[in-house]
């Protein structure tokens, strides 16, 4: 079953920019980036996902694609999730004329102000 999963993944990747146009084929593409065991393989099928201009805003803006974005950051760190949530930063237009999209919008806006929150405190012990 393992090499079966290894195997639809990696198609998955292959086919991803197809698949996040359509509603049924982000809810394909959520399912597979829950965690499966085969980390590489997902995170190379998130990464694929992320690379895509406006790929992450128009997913979020269909009915099950607000899904795999979370998933998909859930998985990114670093460097490629900040670019992820500049993506979906600078899609914020888009996003708020959606309503799956609005959802996608509001979770980032609460994730940003956690992360600057974060940020303040850290900056108030290091001073201190």
């Amino acid at each position: 079953a393992g090499e079966a999963r290894r195997c639809l993944l990696q198609r998955l990747t292959v086919g991803a920019e197809l698949l996040a146009l359509d509603s049924h084929g982000c809810a394909a593409l959520g399912a597979a980036l829950v965690d499966s065991g085969l980390t590489e393989e997902v995170l190379s099928l998130a990464r694929r996902l992320a690379e895509g201009p406006n790929m992450l805003v128009e997913m979020a803006c269909l009915r099950h694609g607000q899904r795999a974005v979370k998933e998909v950051l859930d998985l990114l760190e670093g460097q490629e999730l900040d670019s992820a949530h500049r993506q979906l930063a600078a899609g914020a237009g888009r996003l708020h004329t959606s309503r799956y999209g609005k959802v996608v919008a509001r979770n980032l806006a609460i994730k940003a102000s956690r992360r600057i929150d974060l940020d303040v405190v850290l900056r108030n012990q290091q001073a201190c």
